[in-house]
């Protein structure tokens, strides 16, 4: 089962250090399991999706014009 570190753990697993903080690792589902339980780890459903925003033309457009200029007041 694919998790998801919460919290950093010291010590080895299977002979290897512990990833850290955020690192996705795959172990058995007791051993998960138990980490999720616990609060340590959370389940990695899928692949993390990265947020991208539409370009919007008029904005873009917009944002390039340059200011329109007002005539000094006399």
């Amino acid at each position: 089962m694919k998790i998801r570190q919460l919290i950093d753990i010291s010590g080895t697993i299977d002979g290897t250090v512990w990833p850290g903080k955020g690192e996705v690792l795959d172990l058995a589902d007791h051993v998960a399991a138990d980490l999720i339980a616990n609060g340590y780890a959370e389940l990695v459903t899928s692949s993390p999706k990265r947020e991208t925003a539409a370009a919007d033309p008029a904005v873009e457009t917009a944002a390039i014009k340059p200011a329109a200029r007002r005539a000094p007041k006399a």
